[in-house]
Order: C-alpha cells, then sequence, then structure tokens
C-alpha cells in the first residue's frame, strides 16, 4: 500500500535530476491571486486598442485601458466553454467572465496554466441554465505539483513545444491557401477551361 502511494507522488516521466516526490496542493495555495475580472461594456471593445480583452473563452477584441499587469493564467468562468485554461502576459483587461491567476512566489505561472490544462475544470462548474465556476470551488480543488525548479522545467519544454506547434500551423495554414488556389486555377469552377 505504501509502494502505491508512493507511486502516486511521482509521476511517470521525470527530467533529469529532479526525484522529489510531487505534493498535494489545493489551487489556491499555490497563487497570490485567484479571482475574477471586471465587467466592460461591449461598446468598449474593439477589433483594435492599446490592450488586450480576455473573457470566458480568450481574446475577445481590445480596449484602451487594462486591469492587470503582468502574467496570468486566465481560467474561463462562465458559459459552454467554462473551465478553459489561456495565459495573458502584459498589460491586459481580464472580464468578469475569466478568472485571474498569478502564481506565489513558490510557484510559476505558466505552470499552472499547463496543469490547469488537465484538471477538466469545467467539472466543477454549477449546474443550472448557464453553467459557472465560482472562485470558491476552484481554490479547493486539488493537484499534484513539484517544487517550483522542476515546474518552470517543465514549463519551458511545453512552451518550446507549443512554439513548434504555432510554427508548423502556420506553414500548414500556407500550403492549404496554396493548395487551394493551385486547384482554383486547375480546375475552374464551370468546368469549362
Amino acid at each position: 500500500m505504501a509502494e502505491q502511494h508512493e507511486k502516486a507522488l511521482v509521476p511517470q516521466i521525470r527530467f533529469t535530476g529532479f526525484t522529489d516526490p510531487w505534493e498535494q496542493r489545493k489551487l489556491g495555495e499555490l497563487s497570490t491571486e485567484f479571482k475574477s475580472g471586471e465587467f466592460i461594456c461591449a461598446d468598449n471593445v474593439s477589433e483594435s486598442g492599446s490592450y488586450p480583452v480576455y473573457g470566458g473563452n480568450g481574446l475577445r477584441g481590445y480596449t484602451t485601458t487594462f486591469n492587470h499587469e503582468g502574467l496570468y493564467t486566465l481560467i474561463g468562468r462562465q458559459g459552454a466553454l467554462c473551465g478553459n485554461v489561456n495565459i495573458a502576459d502584459g498589460k491586459s483587461y481580464f472580464t468578469e467572465h475569466a478568472v485571474a491567476v498569478k502564481a506565489n512566489h513558490l510557484n510559476d505561472t505558466t505552470f499552472l496554466y499547463y496543469l490547469f490544462g488537465t484538471l477538466d475544470l469545467g467539472q466543477y462548474s454549477g449546474q443550472s441554465a448557464q453553467p459557472g465556476l465560482a472562485v470558491s470551488n476552484l481554490v479547493e480543488v486539488e493537484a499534484m505539483v513539484p517544487d517550483k525548479a522542476e515546474q518552470k522545467k517543465i514549463s519551458r519544454v511545453f512552451k518550446t513545444v507549443d512554439s513548434l506547434i504555432t510554427l508548423h500551423q502556420r506553414k500548414y495554414d500556407k500550403l492549404c491557401v496554396l493548395k487551394k488556389s493551385m486547384l482554383d486555377k486547375m480546375f475552374p469552377k464551370g468546368g469549362s477551361l
């Protein structure tokens, strides 16, 4: 039984040099800030502006003011996609539909982004016509976490993988446009050359 408990404290994949067991912590214990953003009138959100506006489903547009500065993990708080996770860095405006989370000095905010993405946070939403997550419930969710040094290593690896995915996605998108253009030119609509 003790061996099973010990295995649960150590993930199947580890980076060289990290051997300490992971510890179970409440999400609220990992952060200095864990709260919903603020309301912004839709008229104040546009396609361009100085500061990005993040809602429950990610980027909504831009505005002329900001209410957060720095690196934050965002959790969608309401709607069909509640529980989805995003990350924002710099000066941004977070609406009341997003929960802003900033790691404390013992943890890494980017790590929290990747961790939260694995926790299926939407399962903690209230069962009503409009699903919603309460911060008071989210801060009580428990997860296994390593020390900050290992968190940072994990974050760096996944950020590198995300960058590669983005790079290849752009190449893929360009190739799809090229293919469509060639097909349109080779096979004109109407069937006549």
